[in-house]
């Protein structure tokens, strides 16, 4: 029986990915997989270029101007964007000002594939 070959996905994110989301993650890019993350900011979509050649696929939580460059640059690697739920925890919470605020968890629902960015803006 053949081994499969562990799969190379860039995590674009301020976040660690759950869990859930590796575990799903897994599945769909049929297999191990490891995560190469990039935790800071992106400000040059440039700079990434290196790591996003490496990769068999990149996910991604960015503003939607990044995103569309990166769709450019990720060629026939798939760009792929995890999909939650918020979900009340039933908890609230003190802020600093004072106010109660409601408490809800992000709940892993599944990855998409970002197959198009089109945006028509103008300048107000």
């Amino acid at each position: 029986m053949e081994k499969t070959q562990e799969k190379q996905v860039l995590w674009l994110s301020r976040h660690t990915m759950t869990n859930a989301q590796k575990t799903d993650l897994e599945r769909i890019m049929g297999g191990t997989v490891r995560l190469v993350a990039w935790t800071d900011t992106v400000t040059n979509m440039e700079t990434l270029r290196p790591l996003i050649e490496e990769a068999d696929a990149i996910a991604a939580v960015l503003p939607t101007e990044k995103l569309a460059e990166l769709l450019e640059l990720a060629g026939n690697r798939p760009v792929l964007q995890a999909k939650s739920a918020r979900v009340p925890t039933g908890r609230v919470t003190a802020q600093p000002n004072g106010a109660l605020e409601r408490e809800f968890a992000f709940v892993h629902q599944g990855w998409q594939q970002v197959l198009e960015v089109r945006i028509r803006a103008r300048s107000l």
